[in-house]
């Protein structure tokens, strides 16, 4: 399959395809290529002890969501906040013994409203578990934008920053939904936060992606409506991140009008306009 990308950044990237998982660098100016993409080779990570009942066994996700195809690439200006935003375990917060693990916000409303999950997950199918989460992440804390919050354009809290703000932008949802996932036993492979352009709205966004048998849904902020990717057309992702691995994201020739992309992925901030 001819797959033609047009890439905006001066990056150093790996190519997922490559079958023996040899990472292959290069300068990426402003251009267009195309390349022969047959597959892409994502890292598993292994799912923890006591992985939830209603998901399927961890397998490798594709992870070229909303139509588009993930190449795996170095030095993305985003990795280092989301590498950040995993670097402590918060799914205790979401759990019966966040008190004894000493992480901060355990009695916040924020940390006690999206606990709660835990009791109603029993029985659910992985599709039910998923809304009752976007649904509950989404009332637990108010939407407010990065530079009202912190004073700067983007930034991305903690679960314990989140707790003692009770706000934050879109992608402190996500980075929410991913550790109460995690905490619910959901691999971290099967979860995939995704930077994009929302064309529609004009903004940059973020949303959180969980890979399933029955698809690959997605939790965002703006609506309590689960959705799976390709039903979000004006989405359009640029870049995504799953456990240490980070993507940027190209399209099939004529499939999507791609002129438009960013051409400095640092500038791409969610909730900024484009």
């Amino acid at each position: 399959m001819l797959l033609n990308f047009t890439f905006a950044a001066l990056l150093s990237v790996s190519a997922a395809a490559a079958p023996t998982g040899s990472p292959v660098t290069a300068p990426m100016p402003v251009y267009s290529q195309s390349m022969q993409a047959d597959t892409l080779l994502v890292a598993a990570v292994p799912p923890p002890t006591t992985p939830l009942p209603a998901l399927p066994k961890s397998t490798p996700a594709k992870l070229g969501v909303f139509e588009s195809v993930a190449i795996s690439a170095a030095r993305l200006p985003a990795a280092g906040k989301w590498q950040a935003a995993r670097k402590t375990d918060y799914s205790q917060m979401f759990g019966a013994d966040c008190v004894q693990s000493g992480l901060a916000g355990c009695d916040s409303r924020f940390a006690n409203k999206i606990r709660g999950i835990a009791d109603q997950v029993a029985g659910l199918s992985d599709r039910e578990m998923l809304n009752l989460v976007n649904r509950t992440v989404n009332g637990a804390m108010t939407y407010k934008s990065d530079d009202a919050v912190w004073g700067t354009s983007d930034y991305w809290a903690t679960p314990a920053e989140m707790a003692r703000k009770g706000a934050g932008d879109c992608e402190d949802f996500a980075i929410a939904k991913y550790w109460a996932l995690r905490n619910l036993g959901m691999p971290d492979d099967k979860l995939q936060l995704v930077l994009l352009q929302d064309t529609r709205r004009q903004l940059f966004h973020a949303v959180l992606i969980a890979h399933t048998g029955s698809g690959a849904y997605v939790l965002d902020n703006v609506s309590n409506r689960l959705l799976v990717d390709t039903d979000i057309a004006q989405y359009q992702p640029i870049m995504s991140f799953t456990g240490e691995r980070s993507y940027i994201h190209g399209f099939a020739s004529n499939s999507r009008a791609v002129a438009d992309m960013p051409t400095d992925l640092s500038s791409v901030a969610p909730g900024l306009e484009l």
